[in-house]
């Protein structure tokens, strides 16, 4: 039983090492972001930060709040990514849920994959400062600012 599981962190561990150090590809149709952020964990983290989404030529600030599970330390982060499945502007405000890794001491990366309820999709790569490591599941809220 314990070699099946240290596979499985093993494994995971391996996924989200090189997802980590992917670029984040947009098609022409994909908005894009950027965000910076903080995050602080003890097993259970909480995170703060903003970013502009870009859609053509309009850019729109938006505030990002949340926390997920299974890491620990502090780190900055600034990164970009592309946003999928962007009907309406509206369907990016809400709770995404999100899968990724990190591994900071100092200097890292961070790769996230994040999709809201109304099937908005954010492929997101970052570079990290700090102390931090995880392979969490996180609940972040991204609302646009001025709107409600």
């Amino acid at each position: 039983m314990n070699r099946f599981r240290h596979t499985g962190l093993l494994a995971l561990a391996s996924f989200l090492a090189l997802h980590g150090t992917a670029q984040a590809t947009c098609a022409a149709t994909d908005a894009r972001i950027e965000l910076s952020a903080h995050h602080i964990a003890v097993g259970v983290g909480y995170v703060w930060g903003r970013g502009t989404l870009y859609d053509g030529t309009h850019a729109y600030p938006f505030t990002i709040r949340g926390g997920g599970m299974l890491s620990v330390g502090g780190m900055a982060l600034s990164g970009q990514g592309c946003v999928r499945n962007l009907a309406r502007l509206q369907d990016f405000n809400g709770t995404y849920w999100s899968v990724g890794g990190t591994a900071t001491i100092h200097h890292g990366t961070a790769g996230l994959v994040m999709e809201n309820g109304r099937g908005v999709d954010i492929n997101l790569v970052a570079h990290t400062r700090g102390a931090f490591l995880s392979g969490q599941i996180a609940r972040l809220s991204f609302r646009l600012k001025g709107s409600r």
